[in-house]
């Protein structure tokens, strides 16, 4: 191969790869629990089962509804507090280049962002056997931010996702202990990421005499997209204070339209054609959900309950994105997520007629493989404990706290530049993570 030829195929991958990190709505490992406080202290148990006894059951089965007295509104906050601290990372440039070591933070410190999560409920009772129902939640999210020196810069530097979920909601008794119930899901998507690009890498590898990594640029990905889903689920009680329930939420498909912009780009003519920004789209889908939930109470008083749920997270092989800019290619970033499932028991207590209690544990298994994982989401599995109670101030008021910790397994990162596809030019990159969680929920129910 010639020199030139070598030179343009070099530019190229450069252009291709600019922002080749997997848009944050279409990563793994950010589904968002937290949206009941009643359910928090129970660590989700019962959940599809309606274990709360109230409308927040709802984000978890729409047959929920079937277990709800009257009318109710409800708003929740849930304060997300991440702690995930890098330490150890380590990166060197692909072998061809040298294989230099890339200068930077080796210890960027907690990256992971707080987070409040908003979610509203309405359940309005038509008839006995007719019941309409309005869930508003947040049900996917991520945030992670790394300072801009750090050594796998190249690899992400911020990554964001909001989502805004609306659910109508409406079910029917079909026979005096099984609710069949359905809903849509009119889905809100807003994503950006970040991530400095290694324009001394680049241009020395064309033959330009500059020193990788003395170049550096930033690029950015952001876009957003409305999508339709849709929700099903069934309340079996065959005897009074005994529930099962099963519920499924589909996915949702997005086409993130938006536009992608670079910094600091280097005065070559076909750098600054190639990183000019351009509109982007991007085809991204939430993963769907299954879950099965049981509630019993052994006495009046105390009540067992367990949910299991399974996510289809092997639906996302890859992240496409699209450039309207001619001089770049799609970006193909391979993904390969495994199916994962998330197991929790829980018990409540009714301490008197105004007071409950609750305590719950879980195991959420991450659907990151240890082949791809990334430092915009640096997942592994996870283990829930947590309590909560409730109170009933008035006949018409009822507040809920519920508080988890969640530990999660040590996660490593080791991703390998071989200068092809997503890869090129991001440099090798090993590190080390320690991560943990804690929720707080706060909700008030009021019945009408």
């Amino acid at each position: 191969m010639s020199k030139r030829s070598l030179k343009g195929n070099l530019l190229a991958a450069a252009a291709a790869v600019a922002i080749a990190a997997p848009l944050p709505a279409g990563a793994a490992g950010y589904l968002l629990k937290e949206q009941s406080a009643s359910g928090q202290g129970t660590s989700f148990a019962g959940a599809a089962a309606n274990g709360m006894g109230d409308a927040t059951g709802l984000f978890f089965n729409p047959a929920a509804l079937g277990a709800i007295e009257g009318n109710q509104a409800i708003g929740v906050l849930s304060g997300v507090f991440p702690t995930s601290k890098t330490s150890n990372a380590r990166g060197t440039r692909a072998t061809r280049l040298g294989g230099s070591t890339i200068v930077g933070t080796s210890d960027p410190g907690d990256v992971g962002m707080d987070a409040v999560i908003p979610s509203g409920y309405l359940a309005y009772t038509v008839s006995p056997d007719v019941k309409l129902g309005l869930a508003i939640t947040a049900p996917w999210g991520l945030s992670t931010d790394y300072p801009e020196s750090w050594t796998g810069r190249y690899h992400g530097i911020h990554s964001s996702l909001l989502t805004i979920n609306i659910s109508p909601t409406v079910s029917y008794r079909l026979f005096p202990d099984l609710t069949v119930a359905g809903g849509l899901q009119f889905q809100y998507a807003k994503a950006r990421l970040s991530q400095a690009v290694d324009f001394g890498s680049i241009l020395a590898a064309t033959g330009v005499p500059i020193a990788p990594g003395s170049r550096d640029g930033v690029g950015e990905v952001k876009g957003d997209d409305w999508g339709v889903g849709f929700t099903a689920g069934m309340l079996y009680e065959p005897v009074k204070g005994t529930r099962f329930g099963v519920s499924y939420r589909s996915s949702v498909f997005h086409e993130l339209d938006g536009d992608s912009k670079f910094e600091a780009v280097p005065a070559v003519p076909a750098l600054q054609a190639s990183f000019a920004g351009s509109p982007v789209r991007a085809k991204v889908a939430t993963p769907d959900v299954i879950a099965f939930g049981a509630y019993h109470e052994l006495t009046s008083s105390f009540a067992v309950m367990a949910d299991a749920h399974w996510t289809n997270w092997s639906r996302f092989k890859e992240l496409r994105i699209r450039y309207r800019n001619p001089l770049r290619a799609d970006t193909v970033t391979d993904e390969n997520w495994d199916d994962s499932w998330f197991f929790a028991l829980g018990a409540a207590y009714k301490w008197n007629e105004k007071l409950t209690l609750r305590a719950g544990v879980a195991y959420d298994q991450t659907p990151v493989s240890d082949q791809y994982r990334t430092p915009r989401i640096p997942d592994e599995d996870r283990y829930w404990v947590s309590i909560g109670a409730g109170y009933q101030f008035t006949d018409s008021i009822r507040t809920d706290i519920g508080y988890s910790h969640i530990f999660a397994n040590k996660a490593k990162i080791n991703l390998r530049d071989n200068l092809t596809g997503s890869d090129a030019f991001r440099g090798n990159l090993t590190a080390d993570y320690k991560a943990h969680v804690d929720v707080i929920a706060l909700q008030t129910k009021i019945t009408f």
